[in-house]
C-alpha cells in the first residue's frame, strides 16, 4: 500500500468517527438549546465547561502533545516502540499531580466565587457549574496524551470514536436523567449535565488506553529518562505559552460575549459549533494524520517527504474549507433553523444566529491551516514560532473586540474581531515557517488554489439558486422541517457534485480521493460491481 493510500485510509477512518462524534455533539447542541434556550442558565453551562476545555486545548491537545509526539516519534524510530512507551509512562507520571492539582485549585475558586457572588445571579450559577466541570479535565487531557501515542502507533480513529460517547453520555444525562429527575429546575438539569460529561470523559480516557494496550503498551515504572525529558520540557515551554495565549484569546471572546448578554454567548458558541463540524469532520481528520507523517519525515530528515505530506495536507484542507465555508454561507438561514428552531430556541434566535455564522464562515480555511501549520512548526522544533503568533492574534483580538464593545457593535463585532485576529495568526504562523523551516513549503499551491475558488464559487451559486428554488414551493407535499432539509439536501448534494466534477476535470492533484469516494458509493448504490 502506497504512502497515499495508507493517509486516505486512514483519513476516512478518522473521519467517519468524527462524524459519528459530530453529530451526536450537533445532537447534544440540540437538546442543550431545547431545554434551556438562550437563557442564562444555558449560558453559564457553556461558560462553565468551556473552563476544563480550555485546559484540555492547552495542555491535553495542545502544548504537552505537540511536544510529546515528536520525542516519541524519534524514539520509536531510533529505540523502538516499548522505549517510546516507558518514556510515555514517565510523562504520565511527571504531569498527573499537576493536572489534579490544577483541578482541585480551579474547583475550589470557583466553589468559593459562588458562594460570594449574589444568589441566583448568572455569575453564581456559572461559578457552580464551573466547580462541578473540571474534574473532567484531568480526565480528557490524559485522554488526549494516550491518543497522540496510539495515532503514532498507527491506530486512528479511537479519540473520535470517544468523543462520539462523551456526546451520548451528555445526551442521556440531560435529555433523561435531567427530564426525568430535574423537573423543571434547570439549574438541576445542568448539574446533570456536568455528570454526564465527567462519565463520558471516564469513557474518553479508556478508550485510548485500550488502544494502547492492544499496541503492548503497559502501565509500568520506568528509569526517568533526563535527556528526553528536557528536550521535551525545551519544546513543552514555548508551546504552553503560545497555546496559552490563544486559549485566554478564545476565553477573552466568549467572555465579552456572555457579558454582552445572556443570549450572545448562546449565539457565538452554536454558530461556532456549526463551523467546527467541517473542520473537525475533515481538517481536525487530515492534520491528526499528516501529524504523525511529518514528524516521522522530520526525525528521517527526509525533506521530500515533508514537502510532499505538507503540500497534500494543505490542498486537502483547502479544497474542503472553502468550498464548506462558501456553502454555510449561503446556506446560513435554513441550517441554523434546520438544526437549532426547537424547543425554547425560537425563529429570532436563529435570525441572530445566523449573521454570526456568516462572519465565522469567512475565517474557516484560517482556523483550519492554522491546525497544519501550527502542527508543522512544532514538529521543526520551533514552537517559540506558535507563541510568537498566538501573541499577534491575541493582540489583535483584544483591540478589536473593544474597538467593538465601544462602539456598540455587541457580538457582531465581537465575531469580525475574532476572525481578523484567525486569519493574522494563520499569515505570521505561515511567514514564520517559511523562515525557519521552508522545507516544508517546497510545492507550489497557487495553481490548486485558484481551482478551489473558482469551483467554490460556482458550488455556492448552484446551492443558493437550487435551495430558493426548491423551498419556494417546489415541495409542497412536505411538513415544513421535512421539507427545509430535503431543499438543502438536494441542492447541496447537486452543488457539491459539480464542485467535485470541476475538481476532477482540471485534474485537481487530490482527484484520485474524490474519484475513490465516487466509486465507493456507486457500490453502495448498486450502480457498480
Amino acid at each position: 500500500m502506497s504512502e497515499q493510500t495508507r493517509q486516505y485510509r486512514d483519513m476516512a477512518k478518522t473521519a467517519s468517527w468524527t462524524l459519528v462524534s459530530r453529530v451526536l455533539g450537533l445532537v447534544r447542541d440540540q437538546v442543550t438549546t431545547a431545554f434551556f434556550g438562550a437563557g442564562p442558565v444555558g449560558a453559564a453551562f457553556l461558560f462553565a465547561f468551556q473552563i476544563p476545555n480550555l485546559f484540555r486545548r492547552l495542555l491535553g491537545e495542545g502544548a504537552l502533545t505537540v511536544a510529546v509526539v515528536p520525542v516519541l516519534a524519534d524514539k520509536t524510530a531510533k529505540e523502538g516502540k516499548a522505549s517510546a512507551f516507558a518514556f510515555l509512562n514517565h510523562v504520565v507520571r511527571r504531569v498527573l499531580p499537576w493536572m489534579i492539582g490544577i483541578t482541585l485549585i480551579c474547583m475550589g475558586v470557583a466553589l468559593s466565587w459562588a458562594y460570594l457572588a449574589p444568589a441566583n445571579s448568572s455569575t453564581a450559577r456559572a461559578a457552580e457549574l464551573t466547580a462541578y466541570c473540571m474534574p473532567y479535565m484531568p480526565l480528557i487531557c490524559l485522554a488526549a496524551l494516550f491518543t497522540s501515542a496510539v495515532n503514532l502507533s498507527g491506530r486512528f480513529g479511537l479519540a473520535e470514536f470517544a468523543s462520539a460517547m462523551l456526546n451520548l453520555c451528555m445526551i442521556i444525562a440531560l435529555g433523561f436523567f435531567g427530564w426525568a429527575f430535574a423537573g423543571v429546575d434547570m439549574m438541576a438539569q445542568a448539574r446533570w449535565l456536568c455528570a454526564g460529561a465527567i462519565v463520558g470523559g471516564a469513557l474518553q480516557l479508556m478508550i485510548p488506553v485500550w488502544g494502547l494496550r492492544q499496541e503492548g503498551w503497559r502501565p509500568r515504572p520506568v528509569v526517568a529518562d533526563a535527556a528526553a525529558w528536557s528536550v521535551l520540557w525545551m519544546a513543552f515551554i514555548p508551546a504552553a505559552l503560545g497555546a496559552g495565549i490563544q486559549q485566554v484569546n478564545f476565553l477573552v471572546s466568549r467572555c465579552l460575549a456572555f457579558g454582552v448578554s445572556d443570549a450572545a454567548l448562546t449565539y457565538y458558541y452554536i454558530a461556532n459549533r456549526i463551523v467546527e463540524l467541517p473542520i473537525g469532520l475533515f481538517s481536525a481528520s487530515i492534520a491528526t494524520v499528516m501529524f504523525p507523517a511529518l514528524a516521522t519525515a522530520y526525525a528521517a530528515k527526509d525533506d521530500a517527504a515533508l514537502a510532499r505530506n505538507y503540500a497534500r495536507g494543505v490542498r486537502l484542507v483547502l479544497a474542503i474549507n472553502i468550498a464548506a465555508a462558501v456553502g454555510l454561507i449561503v446556506l446560513s438561514g435554513p441550517i441554523v433553523q434546520l438544526l437549532f428552531e426547537f424547543g425554547r430556541f425560537t425563529a429570532d434566535d436563529c435570525e441572530r444566529t445566523q449573521l454570526i455564522l456568516v462572519l465565522f464562515a469567512f475565517a474557516m480555511p484560517f482556523y483550519a491551516l492554522i491546525s497544519l501549520a501550527t502542527r508543522a512548526l512544532n514538529v521543526s522544533g520551533n514552537t517559540k514560532a506558535t507563541f510568537w503568533a498566538a501573541g499577534h492574534a491575541f493582540g489583535v483580538n483584544v483591540v478589536a473586540s473593544l474597538i467593538a464593545v465601544m462602539m456598540g457593535a455587541g457580538i457582531v463585532g465581537l465575531a469580525i474581531a475574532n476572525g481578523l485576529s484567525t486569519v493574522w495568526q494563520y499569515i505570521v504562523l505561515r511567514r514564520m515557517l517559511q523562515r525557519s523551516a521552508p522545507a516544508f513549503l517546497g510545492e507550489s499551491l497557487l495553481g490548486s488554489v485558484m481551482k478551489v475558488l473558482v469551483g467554490s464559487l460556482v458550488l455556492g451559486a448552484v446551492a443558493f439558486q437550487g435551495y430558493h428554488y426548491l423551498s419556494q414551493g417546489a415541495l409542497p407535499f412536505m411538513p415544513k422541517k421535512l421539507a427545509l432539509f430535503a431543499a438543502m439536501l438536494i441542492a447541496a448534494g447537486l452543488a457539491a457534485s459539480i464542485y467535485a466534477w470541476i475538481l476532477c476535470a482540471w485534474n485537481y492533484p487530490e482527484k484520485d480521493l474524490v474519484i475513490t469516494y465516487r466509486d465507493k458509493m456507486l457500490r453502495l448504490l448498486r450502480l457498480r460491481r
